[in-house]
């Protein structure tokens, strides 16, 4: 990065502004490298909210920020077109707030996209998929432009491993995806790696901890300014019934480069169709 961050944290971090939708947009409650079986499917409806009133600046060091508040909602839905592809949407709303001295206000449309993931390969425990997707736009009402996210579309292309295993007389999975996203607009593009790990304790009730981790390419526009972040995420998810899960979790930044230190929880409800 070619521009210090120093000016944009003593001046309420406008770089931190427009990224913030783009990193604090949660991921789905958990969407794996499992394509789903041929006409069927599941749903899964989250909200979220989260706050920050820090950010990692451009060496990683915590400053403060104006408070940072946000209430997210979004439901994922994957059909399975075939048993081995899978057709995703993810429509999402927010309403997001930045605190004095900046007071401005966004609600709107959030972290909505479309993909598709295709199975390439698998055994008896392991998975091995594709996906291709777009996010959608962010428009609204907005006072402030740079907390309403992107105004095009961006691109992500993700390569998904998926695998079972059974540990002390209880099943669990790991998933692994690593990500590559076109952002446009003059922000620099995104590479993202993430990993879930789950674990049945009892036959109805899992432990579930994620990592979110997404590095930008090197950037030279002052406007948009290279970033980091590492959040972790930790839910439980307990089933109702066969067709039925709830999840019950919370996340925090672990480290970062211009971007916020974030805290949050998300309540989800899951149907399988």
């Amino acid at each position: 990065m070619v521009a210090s961050a120093a000016p944009a944290l003593l001046w309420g971090a406008p770089a931190f502004f427009w990224a913030a939708p783009a990193f604090l947009w949660a991921a789905p409650a958990c969407a794996g490298a499992w394509t789903q079986d041929a006409g069927n499917g599941e749903i899964i409806a989250t909200t979220f909210v989260d706050q920050a009133s820090q950010a990692y600046d451009l060496s990683g060091k915590l400053t403060p920020t104006p408070l940072y508040r946000s209430m997210q909602a979004n439901i994922y839905v994957a059909y399975g077109v075939t048993d081995w592809l899978t057709a995703i949407v993810r429509p999402g709303v927010q309403s997001s707030t930045l605190g004095a001295p900046e007071n401005q206000r966004y609600t709107g449309l959030g972290d909505s996209e479309a993909a598709v993931q295709a199975r390439v390969w698998r055994d008896d425990s392991t998975v091995v998929s594709l996906q291709a997707g777009v996010r959608a736009p962010t428009i609204g009402g907005a006072t402030n432009l740079l907390l309403q996210g992107p105004s095009g579309p961006e691109y992500d292309f993700r390569l998904l491993l998926g695998r079972n295993f059974s540990l002390w007389d209880h099943s669990g999975f790991v998933d692994f995806s690593a990500g590559y996203r076109l952002v446009g607009d003059g922000a620099p593009d995104e590479r993202h790696i993430d990993v879930t790990l789950g674990y049945y304790v009892t036959q109805d009730l899992m432990v579930m901890a994620q990592s979110f981790n997404t590095i930008s390419n090197a950037s030279n526009n002052p406007q948009f300014p290279c970033w980091s972040q590492s959040k972790a995420q930790l839910s439980l998810v307990y089933s109702l019934n066969p067709q039925w899960r709830a999840q019950i979790g919370v996340y925090t930044t672990l480290a970062g480069q211009n971007a916020y230190r974030e805290n949050g929880a998300l309540l989800a409800l899951w149907r399988k169709f």
